[in-house]
């Protein structure tokens, strides 16, 4: 079982992901790239392992698309089949 305080920081990672792609959905990148670039403007660092499992957990859950160039080359963007569905999500908590 997972220990609380690293559930909670996967939550938070998923959340601030979608947030960042309520405000850009068009955006596409790696997990390095969305580890180095995407988090640190909502003000947040995390360690690669914790970018992974939001990840995961997002493409799982139908929010993300995976598309994998090579093996060490896979893109993450916005389903766009969830779009108005995240849009409701964002603007219903403001």
């Amino acid at each position: 079982m997972e220990r609380p305080d690293q559930f909670e920081t996967s939550k938070r990672v998923v959340w601030l992901l979608l947030g960042y792609l309520y405000t850009h959905p068009d955006a596409k990148d790696t997990a390095e790239g969305i580890m180095n670039w995407w988090l640190p403007t909502r003000g947040v660092m995390v360690n690669k392992t914790g970018v992974e499992e939001a990840l995961n957990e997002l493409v799982m859950s139908g929010w993300l698309t995976l598309t994998s160039h090579s093996a060490s080359h896979s893109m993450y963007g916005l389903n766009r089949a969830r779009i108005v569905e995240l849009q409701r999500l964002f603007e219903s908590s403001e």
